[in-house]
């Protein structure tokens, strides 16, 4: 079967990216059989179009013979069309249930969406880490994704993998694959979220084994930091607040937050506060309680999603922005 399929690779996968996961297989090898089929079934249905037209084409004097039906022509177009139909539906169902097989021993790795970047979250040991738009897996181990959403539905998009699945605000769902092949592999979300939507991608990055226990063990190392103005640093980059929010200046979709702790702000509604502690924690967590003048009520709440130690960390982070 593995000789058959990079056959049928050959003749019509050149237009695919490659295959770097053990289910992408499962899917080509439909995808290919079904494309033999049909450009078998075509050319077959055109040559046999040509020979009648060429063997019964009409004379001057041709009268065709009057048949009522011909039983065995009927019976074969009926019964194998059928069997390919029905072939195929099995195979089918057979590809699915495989693909959404998840191994005992895969490894589970948390995918957050939110506008507009990909969250990935590793636990060893009792201990988290996240990193942002680039997830290392080890090529070779099975892998499940625990998938959600903090916002919008976004989707999950590996063509390298043949995977898609949507992440979905208050919902858990799951996607599991094996990665073959070791490289950079592309992700994209595949359901419009928003302004910056076609921004919204990230990588997979597949290394060997003892590689990535490195950059794990590395990860869970860092993880420790104790600094807060370090630990609210990597949480403003981590919880995507760059996306947003420039820390030198520029405008992006919601104010800079460079140098202003201590200023007075003045919102949609016109009334003014002074941003400090209490006002940037209403901030994260009732983010359109009071919106800055010029500005969308286009930020999402960190409500649930961040601890009350965690607010403070990129509280005191702020404060050293200048």
């Amino acid at each position: 079967m593995g000789f058959i399929s990079e056959i049928l690779a050959l003749l019509f996968g050149f237009t695919l990216p490659d295959r770097a996961a053990k289910q992408a297989y499962l899917i080509d090898d439909l995808y290919n059989s079904v494309m033999l089929l049909s450009v078998i079934g075509f050319f077959g249905l055109m040559a046999v179009m040509v020979f009648f037209v060429i063997r019964y084409h009409r004379s001057q004097n041709d009268k065709s013979a009057y048949i009522p039906h011909n039983a065995l022509a009927e019976t074969l177009w009926t019964v194998i069309p059928t069997i390919i139909f029905i072939g195929i539906a099995v195979w089918g169902v057979w590809a699915f249930y495989e693909r959404e097989n998840v191994p005992e021993d895969a490894m589970v790795v948390k995918v957050t969406g939110k506008q507009w970047l990909w969250e990935y979250t590793y636990e060893k040991d009792g201990k988290q880490f996240s990193t942002l738009d680039t997830m290392y897996l080890p090529v070779n181990k099975p892998v499940l994704l625990d998938m959600t959403s903090t916002d919008v539905i976004h989707s999950f998009y590996v063509p390298s993998f043949r995977t898609k699945r949507d992440t979905v605000p208050g919902m858990k769902t799951g996607y599991s694959f094996t990665p073959t092949m070791r490289g950079d592999f592309k992700v994209f979300c595949a359901e419009y979220c928003g302004t910056k939507h076609s921004e919204m991608r990230g990588t997979i990055r597949v290394v060997s084994e003892e590689r990535f226990n490195k950059w794990l063990d590395r990860q869970i190392k860092e993880a420790n930091i104790t600094d807060p103005v370090e630990l609210g640093a990597r949480l403003f980059s981590r919880k995507g607040c760059t996306t947003c929010h420039s820390v030198g200046g520029e405008r992006i979709i919601g104010p800079p937050l460079n140098g202003f702790v201590g200023t007075e702000r003045e919102f949609a509604d016109g009334t003014t506060a002074v941003a400090n502690a209490e006002y940037i924690r209403e901030s994260i967590l009732k983010p359109n309680a009071k919106v800055v003048k010029g500005y969308p009520a286009r930020m999402n709440s960190f409500a649930g999603q961040l601890s009350e130690k965690e607010i403070d960390y990129i509280i005191e982070y702020l404060k050293t922005l200048k």
